[in-house]
């Protein structure tokens, strides 16, 4: 709770929670609750379209009463509508490996590329890592070495020879899912943000791309699971 009696322009006073890092906390407790966090993490993002964008340890509590709590929102970002249908429209076509739609499509609405760039060359350049990525994430999670981070370092190497401009707030995404992947894994070794955030954004996929590619999408990450 935010104290407005005692907050100014320049001082915000809010309420003290008592609690412990979700870091430091068991790992029982760490992989029961960074799925309440991812969720937290998307509904904030898609949803209400202002999202918290530095949930490092320090920012994230257990209480006493075993609720996840979030602090310090000092560094957060907003999203337009437009750019949120984008986002859950890309989200999908990533899980569900249509990269023709998210590379000759997505990069463009969300305005990583020019309307008029010509594609193609970037195509297997870009599914290569992307099927990397996803594949070693979500076919054997025993194998898989190569975390959120690592895909994004390789994308940003990509984006370098191209003419893509990232949007600012893109740029906080990519650090609040890494963030939470990297407290995850402290309880988890073998946590893949790419299927944690799978279920909110099969909802997601059905309240604004209909029933049909719901669940479509449904069906395919169910399959991925199970072979997981």
């Amino acid at each position: 709770n935010v104290y407005e009696e005692y907050s100014t322009r320049r001082v915000l006073t809010s309420e003290w929670i008592e609690g412990v890092k979700l870091s430091d906390s068991p790992n029982e407790t760490i992989r029961e609750l960074i799925p309440v966090g991812v969720e937290l993490f998307m509904t904030q993002l898609l949803d209400i379209g202002a999202f918290h964008s530095d949930p490092h340890p320090g920012n994230l509590l257990v209480t006493k009463d075993g609720v996840l709590c979030l602090l310090d929102f000092g560094l957060c970002a907003e999203v337009e509508v437009g750019a949120r249908e984008a986002i859950t429209k890309a989200i999908v076509h990533l899980l569900y490996r249509d990269f023709d739609s998210l590379i000759h499509h997505d990069t463009k609405e969300l305005g990583f590329l020019p309307k008029d760039f010509d594609t193609e060359e970037l195509k297997p350049i870009l599914t290569k890592v992307l099927t990397g990525g996803l594949l070693q994430s979500g076919s054997n999670l025993k194998k898989r070495k190569r975390k959120l981070m690592e895909i994004s370092n390789e994308l940003n190497e990509i984006f370098f020879h191209y003419p893509f401009q990232v949007p600012g707030f893109f740029a906080l995404v990519t650090r609040g899912l890494g963030l939470l992947e990297g407290i995850a894994l402290v309880g988890e070794p073998e946590f893949d943000i790419f299927m944690a955030s799978a279920p909110y954004a099969t909802k997601r996929a059905f309240s604004i791309l209909g029933h049909q590619t719901g669940r479509r999408m449904s069906q395919v990450l169910s399959s991925q699971t199970l072979s997981a």
